[in-house]
């Protein structure tokens, strides 16, 4: 091989192995970020639960300033 060809090959494998980490940390930010969402859904649906539960509760009493 020309040593020319060997730099870029080097080049080549660096860039390949960087690549690689990356994804790598990407896959594993995303995995952390989609657990993440699951929770919150899982709140924002409890949250919406306990509201309509009030507002059910709540709707034959007048407030106290009427």
């Amino acid at each position: 091989m020309k040593d020319s060809e060997s730099k870029r090959l080097k080049e080549l494998e660096v860039r390949a192995t960087f690549q690689e980490d990356t994804i790598e940390k990407l896959s594993k930010e995303l995995s952390i970020q989609q657990k993440e969402i699951i929770l919150l859904k899982e709140e924002l649906k409890s949250l919406k639960e306990s509201h309509e539960k009030n507002i059910i509760e709540d709707t034959g009493e007048r407030p106290p300033h009427y």
